[in-house]
């Protein structure tokens, strides 16, 4: 299973109170496939989600929709008789013979029915990417003026009211002859999700995002060190030619105790830094004290050449 359709089952049917469950339901059907009473649809590759939109319009109009399913597997749930499709509407506000709907924001009365309302309306329309892939949720509404209305839930989560401890601001685009109204970050999927109740797709996100930003950081950490590996060996080259060229002239005994035991430190630990080697002297030295060392050894080498 996907995890766009694994959040949505998540979703189905977790709304007990009254009043939210019709939110929900107004959701679900006015951001379904078509809304009005010329259709009403919904269309969906899920039978769990048709089943949950055809309970949907049982429950808040009493009228039974028919569901059929395609050879391809392709669920379509309407209303076929125009008198049922007048009671649907009716049932939720409208009139029955709109040309073009609009929100009823009197269908969200309660500050906790406009989360339910969102919920509807992304069981409808909406999906969101695999976080293991990306960062995106979206919903793809027909009309402009849905958009519009359904835009304006979101001014109560501006981030202006502290309590809440989020912010949900978004965005919105044309695709396709569609209105697509998205969040494309981490924080705002998240709180999206935490919002409608789908608690475990919301830690699903949060988790892939951890795990994401501890792997970058190893990431860097292991490309910081190779890099001052790289560095370290680099610098070392030089020293290393000098030490082989004083042991070719067998003359490392006529180095210093001290310089004869970095001298064969570094020739032992090419990739080590300086303070490093430092360290690993006895008594230890400063980083300053080893390349000063080191130095001389490549002085005395040239000498021999």
């Amino acid at each position: 299973m996907s995890f766009s359709f694994d959040t949505k089952l998540e979703m189905i049917g977790m709304e007990k109170k009254p009043c939210c469950a019709f939110a929900q339901s107004c959701g679900f059907l006015t951001f379904g496939r078509s809304f009005g009473c010329d259709s009403i649809s919904l269309m969906t590759d899920r039978k769990e989600i048709a089943a949950a939109y055809a309970d949907a319009i049982r429950s808040c109009s009493g009228v039974r929709p028919v569901t059929v399913c395609s050879e391809a597997k392709r669920y379509t749930v309407s209303v076929p008789s125009s008198a049922d499709r007048v009671r649907v509407m009716r049932a939720l506000g409208y009139e029955g013979g709109e040309i073009s709907v609009r929100l009823n924001f009197a269908n969200i009365r309660e500050e906790c029915c406009r989360a339910a309302f969102i919920r509807g309306a992304f069981l409808a329309c909406g999906s969101v990417t695999d976080p293991n892939k990306g960062y995106h949720l979206e919903l793809s509404v027909g009309s402009m003026g849905l958009t519009n209305d359904f835009i304006k839930l979101f001014d109560a989560y501006d981030g202006s009211d502290p309590e809440l401890g989020f912010s949900l601001v978004p965005n919105r685009t044309r695709r396709s002859g569609m209105n697509v109204i998205y969040f494309n970050d981490s924080t705002s999927v998240e709180d999206f999700l935490a919002l409608t109740g789908a608690q475990n797709a919301s830690m699903r996100v949060m988790n892939a995002k951890m795990f994401k930003e501890l792997r970058n950081n190893v990431n860097r950490r292991f490309n910081f060190e190779t890099a001052n590996i790289e560095r370290s060996s680099r610098a070392s080259e030089p020293q290393i030619k000098a030490i082989e060229i004083i042991a070719a002239k067998g003359a490392m005994n006529e180095l210093s105790p001290d310089l004869r035991r970095l001298a064969e430190l570094r020739a032992d630990e090419p990739a080590l830094s300086l303070k490093e080697l430092g360290e690993m002297m006895d008594p230890p030295l400063s980083r300053t004290a080893v390349n000063y060392r080191l130095k001389k050894i490549v002085q005395f080498a040239s000498s021999l050449k």
